[in-house]
């Protein structure tokens, strides 16, 4: 039997939902994309987020640049299923709103893209960006599930935007009654 794994992101059928900026220092700096590399956060600096677009808040926000604010219940829950090694969960206050929230910094990345069955191109220097030279452009995600194997919430070498949950992930998710975001299956079927 082929395991399944589960793209999270915005779920855009909820259109009465809020909408979050991105994090930012207590110093102003912002922080877009910080948050996506899989590296740990040690900085003390408290980090706050603004809310762009009025509504219902949600229990997992994306915030743009594939940063995740998420409850803390949302973070108790993946501590209590996960443990909290392959994960940090860095408070962060909302501007004008009492919830305690956090960013969700992931730190597995995994190289698992089923590049046979995904559709992308790769960075190149006419791209202008040295940085992202032989990175993945997808426009559509697939991942081997035999390489994906043992990791539950990560993110995909290469491709980093993407944050990717086992069905074990999505179960917890949906049996805590998450909000704000959508799963998508990232395995092929024959």
């Amino acid at each position: 039997m082929t395991m399944d794994f589960f793209e999270i992101g915005l779920n855009y059928d909820d259109v009465a939902r809020w909408y979050l900026g991105q994090p930012t220092t207590s110093k102003g700096k912002v922080l877009p994309g910080t948050f996506r590399n899989c590296m740990p956060w040690g900085e003390p600096d408290p980090l706050s987020v603004e809310i762009m677009q009025a509504g219902t808040p949600a229990t997992f926000n994306h915030s743009g640049h594939s940063v995740y604010i998420v409850t803390q219940e949302i973070v108790k829950e993946l501590q209590s299923t996960l443990g909290s090694n392959l994960f940090q969960g860095i408070p962060i206050s909302i501007v004008s709103h009492p919830g305690n929230y956090e960013v969700l910094n992931v730190l597995d990345s995994v190289d698992c893209v089923d590049e046979k069955n995904s559709e992308f191109s790769r960075w190149t220097t006419e791209d202008g960006r040295p940085e992202r030279i032989g990175d993945y452009r997808m426009s559509l995600l697939r991942i081997d599930p035999e390489r994906a194997r043992g990791h539950d919430l990560f993110r995909v070498k290469g491709w980093e935007i993407a944050l990717i949950c086992s069905k074990k992930i999505k179960q917890c998710l949906e049996k805590a009654g998450v909000t704000g975001i959508r799963f998508k299956s990232v395995v092929h079927r024959e």
